[in-house]
Formats: structure tokens, sequence, C-alpha cells
């Protein structure tokens, strides 16, 4: 195939594409980085009912035995390809990231622990007795009452520390607030269970064990607090990864472990998880190619999704970036490697490297074997172990999935109601993250004043934010 690439510098990948297709002037195809610009759902349903993205169903039948086999083999993907007119208007990057999958980790300082001859807490009250004890009994040993029990940030989904903890009451995605109970979606913080989990987390916060800076630092700061200069100062931390709050090459990197999901007072245990989806579209045809040119696009999207077209595209070259495993490799699951990377030379500049794969971009088919088959170092605690750490942490967090879940990113939304649910999930977002960090640091008392946080949901129009999305859910099932 000869290809002529259209490029797009990544922070302006997104307008281009649009100002492309409301101009008419668009390519054969798109081929997306998904965390940069990707299609959406409702972008698929509106350009594929208009006729510029081609229906992709016959030349998949025909061309594509690779796609054929994915969607038959990943139980989500064809509700998940699949528009509510039954076409296949584009095609997903695929990537099934275990330890990404579960983003509301909760990690403690183990050391600590063994200093003060305490367990790994299991209940919620005993989290708080061990926040306590990194409070009031010196773990760091240096005289001063300088410990930090527990911090985190904002800015990035997973390390509110709200967002392990609120899961001891009721699950809380932390993305949407939308739960499911018997295919019935309702909003998890209009809860009572949500009401105990915020005045369990307030008596954290008036105790002095959650640091204030937590709901306004950024990631820098954070990290300054899990890697200080002389003894560890942060006892307990909320991070989908420990990498965010403290630097892999320092000595205290292999003191932290995670909390395994804490049990509430009413027996509540759950975890926060996005796995089992796909959310958006890498790849799309447009009308624009036809015949031969559909045919050859829909092969190459068809090679991508092969284990040897992923492994090229996303690791390189074989002898250059990658090898086969050897006697000695030991994949993520403790079997034999499949693949092993080749490290690089440090001291090549990025403009001297060569490169021979795109990374993870257009539609791959980057399963969880897939991934899980390439060796990693055997020890966990070293840098090179650190894919490995958090496999086995997120093990500790399998099973306390809600048994019914709703993605809101992944719902075949009708396009007729995208803006408005996009401006209602806004604002009723903005309402429940500010109230959520009102009543967790005290400046609202939740025993006065959470009637009145319901009765503002009103304003909200929660009903009809719920409506748009349980048709979508209900289309989708």
């Amino acid at each position: 195939m000869k290809i002529n690439w259209i490029y797009a510098n990544q922070d302006a990948a997104k307008a281009k594409r649009q100002l492309s297709l409301a101009s008419g002037d668009y390519p054969d195809a798109y081929f997306l980085v998904t965390w940069l610009d990707n299609i959406s759902k409702v972008d698929a349903q509106k350009y594929g009912k208009e006729g510029v993205f081609l229906p992709l169903n016959d030349l998949i039948q025909q061309y594509a035995p690779n796609i054929q086999k994915a969607i038959k083999d990943i139980p989500y993907l064809e509700n998940s390809v699949t528009a509510p007119d039954g076409n296949i208007y584009g095609l997903p990057l695929v990537s099934e990231c275990y330890h990404c999958s579960v983003y509301g980790k909760m990690w403690i300082n183990t050391d600590w622990l063994g200093k003060l001859k305490l367990n790994m807490p299991a209940t919620t009250e005993e989290y708080k007795q061990v926040l306590e004890a990194f409070k009031n009994n010196d773990p760091n040993g240096n005289g001063q009452k300088d410990e930090i029990p527990l911090s985190g940030e904002s800015t990035l989904v997973g390390d509110n520390p709200i967002q392990f903890l609120m899961s001891a009451f009721i699950p809380n995605n932390g993305k949407d607030y939308i739960n499911v109970d018997s295919g019935k979606l309702s909003l998890a913080p209009m809860q009572p269970e949500w009401k105990e989990g915020l005045k369990y987390i307030a008596s954290l916060f008036k105790e002095g064990l959650i640091d204030p800076g937590t709901f306004t630092q950024n990631p820098d700061a954070f990290k300054q607090l899990g890697t200080p200069q002389g003894v560890a100062k942060l006892g307990s931390a909320a991070a989908s990864h420990s990498a965010i709050f403290v630097d892999l090459n320092s000595d205290k990197s292999k003191d932290y472990d995670v909390v395994p999901p804490l049990k509430g007072p009413q027996g509540a245990q759950f975890t926060s998880t996005n796995y089992g989806n796909a959310n958006n579209f890498a790849f799309a045809i447009t009308n624009k190619a036809t015949g031969k040119k559909a045919e050859a696009l829909i092969k190459l999207a068809d090679y991508l999704y092969s284990e040897e077209g992923t492994l090229l595209s996303t690791k390189g070259k074989e002898g250059v970036h990658w090898k086969k495993g050897g006697a000695d490799d030991i994949d993520l699951t403790g079997q034999p490697a499949k693949y092993v990377m080749i490290p690089q030379d440090p001291q090549v500049k990025p403009e001297d490297k060569v490169h021979y794969g795109w990374g993870e971009r257009g539609p791959l088919l980057m399963t969880r074997e897939f991934r899980d088959s390439f060796g990693t170092a055997v020890d966990p605690w070293t840098p090179d172990g650190y894919e490995r750490r958090l496999y086995n942490a997120t093990r500790k967090y399998d099973g306390f999935e809600p048994k019914e879940q709703f993605i809101s990113e992944a719902a075949w939304v009708d396009p007729a109601d995208a803006e408005e649910v996009s401006l209602l999930r806004i604002n009723i977002n903005k309402y429940i993250e500010e109230n959520m960090v009102q009543f967790a640091t005290g400046s609202k008392d939740i025993n006065t004043e959470w009637d009145t946080y319901i009765n503002g949901f009103k304003t909200l129009q929660t009903d009809r934010y719920l409506a748009i999305y349980q048709k979508a859910y209900d289309v989708g099932k």
C-alpha cells in the first residue's frame, strides 16, 4: 500500500478532524491516537447516518478474519462496536490494560506497619486505627510528629482518597457516579450510603488523618510528599499506581503496597474498574474510499488486529526493540515469556532514534493475554519489575467489582441527546465534587445540610440526565 499520511499536531488533532468533517474536505480514512483524539460513539452514529462513514460490516465479513475473530472471542466487543442501527462505523484500539483498569487504588507504607506491629487493615475502622498510629506513634523514628497519615491529589481520577474510601459504603466509579442495580441507573451521591461514607471521611479529616492539601495539590506536590529528603513522611496514598507519589528509583518506593478493598460497617466492599469495553474508535473509513481503496484499508486494519501486526506496530522491530522470550524469561502470569523488550541505549538522543513502530495508535488488539505475555523482571520491588508490582497489586482488587456497571463513555447515546447530556453531566459532576470536598473537610455540616444538598439535584435535572443514560444503557444490553 502507498499511504499519503495527513499529520496533525497532538494539540490540534481533534479540531483538525472536526474541521475536515465539517468542510467536507476529509480523507479516505481516519487513523487516530485514542487518548489524544478519537471518534466518539455519538460521532460514529452521526457521520454514519449521514453516509460520511462507511458501514464496515460487509467489508469485515469479506476481508477481515482477524477482526471477525476478535468480535467473536472478546465478550464485550460486538456490543461496543455495533451502533443501534446494526452497523459498525468504526474500530477501536482494544487496550486491555489490567492494572490501569483498577484506578482507585490505595497504597500504604508497609515499613511503618512493620515497625508499629500493625496488620494490613481490612475494614474502615482498622484503617482509621492505622492512620491514627501513623500520626501519633512516630513510625519514621525521627522523634518528631511530622508524619502525614494519608494524602492524595485531585487532578487525576483515582488519586483522590474519596474514590477508594467511599467504595466501602457504595460503588463509586469517580467519573459519572452512576450505579446500576437490576438494570436501573441511579446516582450514587444521592444515596444514604454516600452520606455514611462522607461521615466516615469527614471523621478522618477532623482528626488530622487526611492531609489538608489532598484536595488542592497537584501531582508534583504529591510526589514530593512521597519522596522527601531524609526519612519517609507519607503513611498512605491514594493513587492509580505508586509512581504517581514516589520516585521508583528512591529507596522509599519498595515500602508501599496496596490496601485491598476495605469492608465498610454495613459489609459493602467494592472497587472501581473500567475493564471490558471500547469507549471510542481509532479508525473509520469515509465515503471518499470505495472499491479497492476500502478493501485495502480494511485489510490494513485487519492486519493490525493480528498479533503480528499489533506486535510490530506497537513494539517495533524484532532484534532491535524486542526478541522472543528465552528459557529464563518469565511473563506477568509466571509462565515462560513469549516476548522480551530489548533495553535501548539511553545515550542516544531523541532526534537520532530510528522508530520502527508507532506505539498505541489506530486499530490494534492489545488484549490482556498479549500484554501479559511479555517478560518482566522477577523482583517486583525493583524499577525494572514495576509492571509485575502493579500486576500483583491489581490482583488484590479482583472480585470486588459491582455486578452491574455503567460506563457513560461507552454508551450509545442518541446523537439528539448528546449535547444535552454532556452539559448536564458537567453541571452535575461539578455539584457532586464541590459538595463532596466540602462535606469531607467539614466546611459543610453533613448532619444539618444534607437535605439541602439533595434538594439541589432537582434544579440540575438529574431525572432527565439519568433517563438519557438509561435509554442508552438499555440499547446497549
